[in-house]
Order: structure tokens, then sequence, then C-alpha cells
């Protein structure tokens, strides 16, 4: 299965890889994580609870992180499995600064996945990574929000789910760049 998508964060370059290296703060931004922890040098394990449709479990697994370049890009290997299945793959995250108070977030990955968790259909588990993928920058968007304000951001499955929802109305709804008028 392939991931492959961008989303635009409210903070500069730097702020945005702070964020996305820190494991405590990392841990409340990913949806169903219970557990993240450094294990070594740019090693992770930890505990993540995922449900797609019928099939609901708890994951363990491990994260590295390479080809790391500070403040613009990394490789993520994960691997992982449970009862409902297991999960291995490798992907990229790229960091590009866009003015001085946003950040454009290019992220692309190949995942396999396998065991009772591929019955549900691939359909089923591309919207459930589109929707997880959603969730965890609308949590990114709140963290950053409330660390310029120096205020920490609230955090849970329902509330995130919320923001990612209501991101989504914003950009299906919002105002639209206006283009110059054809010739």
């Amino acid at each position: 299965m392939k991931i492959v998508g961008e989303q635009t964060l409210p903070a500069p370059r730097e702020r945005v890889w702070k964020l996305l290296n820190d494991p405590q703060r990392l841990s409340r931004l990913i949806p169903g994580c219970e557990k993240l922890e450094q294990t070594g040098p740019n090693e992770y394990s930890g505990t993540i609870t995922v449900g797609i449709a019928a099939v609901k479990g708890v994951y363990s697994g491990r994260l590295k992180m390479e080809e790391i370049r500070p403040p613009e890009h990394y490789k993520l290997v994960v691997e992982g499995k449970g009862k409902q299945g297991f999960l291995n793959g490798s992907g990229t995250l790229d960091l590009a600064a866009q003015g001085t108070a946003q950040t454009l977030v290019k992220y692309s990955g190949d995942l396999q996945i396998g065991g009772p968790l591929i019955q549900v259909g691939q359909r089923m588990i591309d919207s459930a990574a589109r929707m997880l993928t959603g969730q965890f920058f609308a949590a990114a968007e709140a963290e950053l929000k409330a660390e310029a304000q120096g205020a920490v951001a609230r955090h849970g499955f329902f509330l995130n789910f919320l923001r990612h929802l209501w991101r989504l109305i914003k950009s299906l709804f919002g105002p639209r760049p206006t283009g110059s008028a054809g010739a």
C-alpha cells in the first residue's frame, strides 16, 4: 500500500521538526498511541490501538529514523504486529519552509500489511489510513498553535477526529485562491 500526501502546518520549519522528533509530544498526536518510548539513538518502540471496520487490535512495534537531515528530511522504517496482523514499511518525511510562519510537510511511504487485518479490504484500509493521517496532522496543527500561545493543546480520539473533519470541511468550502482572468 502506498501513502503519499502533503500538509501545511502553521509554524516555522524548526518548530515543526522539533515537534516531529519529540516522542512525548508525538505520542499525543498519533491516533490510538498508548506508548512511545525511545530505545536508542533514533529508535523507538510503541503500542497503538487501531480499529478498521470489525478488525480492532493492539499492535506493538518499532520505529527507526534514518537519513536524518535536520530540519528538512528523514526516513522512517516501521515494523508492527498484533493478534490481528502485521505491518512493515518505510517512508520519508520532508519539511519545506513556506515563508516564515508555515511549513509544508510532504510524506510518502510503502506499507505491507498481512494477517486478518488484510481481510477488511484494500479500500477500507486506504480510507482508514487517510483518516488517521488527517487526525495526526489536525492534532499537530492544534499542538503548534497552542505552543505559540504558551498553552498546551488538549488531545483525544474524538477531539482530533473533529479537528480533522473541520479541516476537511474548510478545505472543501473555504475561500478559494483567485486566479487571474484569462486573455
